[in-house]
């Protein structure tokens, strides 16, 4: 997934409690990710913070290269050119929008991901950099195209929250400061509830479909009572393992640069070469990912039980009414 530099609009300063967003614009959304798969891909999310809502009214995509392209441009000036192609892009949109009187104000982006890839460095410091341009009314739509082939969309609004903002600024994530300032894998984002709206027309048009018996019959599927969550299940399990390796090889790191950090303070301070505080930045996003692996799992598991619960009872009740019949 390529992200790149946002654009720099009038910094806001209003205090947003939750996301609106139009249902064209999800469906804009969400058929720029499946289209792109199994690449990962951006865009930009335009429209007003109206008192406490963000309302977000249209987007457009994000130049997305490919990786061959981006392996092979590997030195910092075609990595430039690269962004430098993206911004260009973004900014002729944003123009040609206003030309033809379309919403055109930057409100934030959004990003596909598998599972909570989401939270990882480049996700931060995008979101990081929006934040610090169009100020903390902005978000980040997070979609997830696995989740949602489970028959419900998956659409998460994350924030930086404004103490872990304040760090990253510094980038002081040693352990003394994380101890004195109590920060845990919960402070980093916070997630914003999302409404999806729909005007009028659009829902007076549901309400016509969901009356007809034709379209009732193309909805009735045989198997709306999906038991077997199996393939998501071994996927969640084998990311929970791949983050314990990774948090296992984190604190080694740690160790490690730590170790190295005391024999500088010991022998080397009158040397030129310094070393800097070994950070816990990495340990404490791999814990947010794990946590959110386990309460994804936990759900999955308490729903999956619940329907074979159910499925048995079911069985249960028609074998006691056929042996009756006969």
């Amino acid at each position: 997934m390529e992200l790149q530099n946002p654009p720099k609009p009038t910094v806001q300063s209003k205090v947003i409690k939750r996301v609106q967003i139009e249902g064209l614009v999800v469906l804009k959304l969400v058929n720029h990710c499946h289209s792109s798969l199994p690449q990962m891909v951006t865009g930009e999310l335009l429209g007003l913070d109206v008192e406490d809502t963000l309302e977000i009214s249209a987007c457009f995509p994000n130049i997305t290269h490919s990786d061959d392209v981006v392996a092979s441009h590997k030195t910092d000036a075609q990595q430039e050119e690269l962004r430098q192609e993206a911004l260009e892009y973004r900014y002729e949109m944003l123009k040609q929008l206003r030309e033809v009187n379309v919403e055109s104000n930057a409100v934030g982006w959004y990003c596909s991901a598998w599972l909570e890839y989401a939270i990882n460095l480049d996700v931060i410091q995008t979101q990081f950099d929006y934040q610090q341009e169009l100020g903390t009314s902005c978000v980040c739509i997070v979609y997830d195209p696995l989740r949602t082939t489970q028959g419900k969309l998956y659409l998460k609004a994350l924030r930086l929250k404004e103490n872990f903002v304040k760090l990253y600024k510094e980038q002081d994530f040693t352990q003394e400061t994380i101890k004195d300032q109590c920060l845990s894998s919960d402070d980093i984002y916070e997630e914003l509830p999302i409404e999806i709206h729909n005007s009028r027309l659009v829902d007076a048009f549901i309400g016509e479909l969901a009356l007809s018996k034709s379209f009732m019959e193309n909805m009735a599927l045989d198997d709306t009572s999906e038991l077997e969550m199996t393939r998501y299940l071994t996927k969640t399990l084998e990311s929970v393992n791949d983050g314990l390796d990774e948090l296992w090889g984190s604190i080694q790191r740690y160790q490690q640069d730590f170790k190295k950090y005391k024999q500088w303070e010991m022998y080397g301070k009158d040397n030129d070469r310094k070393v800097p505080k070994p950070s816990r930045l990495d340990s404490l996003l791999i814990d947010k990912q794990l946590i959110n692996h386990c309460s994804y799992m936990e759900d999955v598991s308490m729903n999956n039980f619940e329907r074979l619960y159910f499925a048995d009872r079911l069985q249960k009740v028609t074998s006691t009414s056929s042996n009756d019949n006969l």
